[in-house]
């Protein structure tokens, strides 16, 4: 699923991912060897507050200027290709999943749009529309549909036109992640449950077949354990990030000094993730159970977080694999692929980049 598709006079050329945060910004690219895929580069940059700020790009100059560094920095080496997928937060975006009679192609698109129009708040005429058919069922159709405000995409545009790229695909930032962490058969055929910690914000999705039948935005992320600490523990933030990756969540036992800090956050997260898998098993599907819950983005690598989730859940709580099932041209070490955990993003964008599955 993907926005501002370019054909660009039948090329096929290999371009990069990149995911753009309120706080962040990682770029990932793949090549091709032997047709599989190589790890080419990879990195990520903080940025300054104020320059993307609750999904919205405030100064797109600057947001140029953070890219074009970016790319520079990346390792093993920089990032030369002009070619760019980058994202769009879910938190920006209207992803619907409806039904219309089967019909052709153009009437299709018009049923689609008005179809649309009475399920998000905003005019279609003032949003740009990319929609897919996913399943047929008898005489009807069911079509993924995803609207971002045109303002939306045309100030990311703008940024990163001025960085000097050229704009292949917008994505979903949640599609992308869906997209790198469900290939696998046994996470692609169920309903999953996903939960991207990114920094500032938990990006929610049920997916099922890499489509997302539900998605939402918490106002959690990585700061919000640390700034947790700093006011639990009367702590600058450089130690209570310290003290974060030290010793993760503690012992979590009521006793615990770090439990008592925590569990307001955790429960928050959890009591979101269950509302979720309860909406779809509810009111989309009640003949599958979502059993599994998929972890990706930095938040993820949090010690102790997996187990805890597990156990006060009782489902399968695992880190996603990014990139698992791409069948790359080199052995990946598991050190390596825990840490790319921060990239699930990236690396689905980077995918949609290198035309692997074309």
């Amino acid at each position: 699923m993907s926005l501002l598709l370019y054909n660009l006079l039948g090329k096929k050329p290999q371009g990069f991912g990149l995911e753009i945060e309120d706080q962040s910004i990682k770029a990932f690219m793949f090549g091709k060897k032997r047709k599989k895929l190589k790890v080419l580069s990879c990195g990520m940059k903080s940025m300054k507050k104020g320059i993307v700020q609750n999904g919205q790009v405030l100064d797109a100059s600057a947001l140029a200027s953070e890219i074009r560094e970016l790319l520079e920095t990346t390792k093993p080496y920089p990032i030369k290709s002009r070619m760019v997928v980058f994202s769009i937060p879910e938190n920006k975006s209207f992803i619907r999943t409806i039904t219309i009679p089967k019909l052709e192609k153009k009437e299709a698109g018009e049923a689609i749009k008005w179809e649309t129009e009475a399920n998000i708040p905003i005019s279609v005429d003032k949003a740009y529309l990319d929609w897919q058919i996913i399943e047929e069922q008898g005489k009807n159709q069911e079509v993924l549909v995803v609207a971002v405000p045109k303002e939306v995409i045309e100030k990311y545009s703008e940024a990163v036109k001025l960085a000097g790229l050229e704009i292949l695909a917008i994505e979903t930032d949640i599609i992308a992640t869906i997209r790198s962490l469900t290939r696998e058969k046994n996470v692609l055929e169920k309903p999953v449950a996903i939960a991207d910690l990114g920094r500032n914000v938990v990006g929610l999705a049920i997916s099922k077949n890499q489509v997302p039948y539900f998605t939402s935005s918490l106002p959690i992320g990585g700061d919000t354990f640390t700034d947790a600490l700093q006011k639990g523990l009367g702590v600058g933030y450089k130690k209570a990030e310290e003290l974060k990756l030290k010793y993760g969540l503690g012992k979590m036992r009521e006793d615990d000094m770090l439990y008592k800090i925590y569990n307001p956050i955790i429960e928050n997260l959890i009591s979101e993730i269950e509302k979720s898998i309860s909406f779809y098993e509810d009111s989309i599907n009640p003949k599958e159970k979502v059993e599994k819950l998929i972890l990706s983005g930095g938040g993820s690598l949090l010690r102790g977080l997996v187990n805890y989730l597990s156990l006060r859940m009782k489902k399968e709580v695992f880190v996603g694999d990014a990139i698992q099932g791409l069948g790359l041209y080199e052995k990946t070490p598991e050190e390596t692929r825990k840490n790319l955990a921060p990239f699930a993003t990236a690396i689905g964008l980077a995918e949609r980049a290198v035309n692997f599955d074309d």
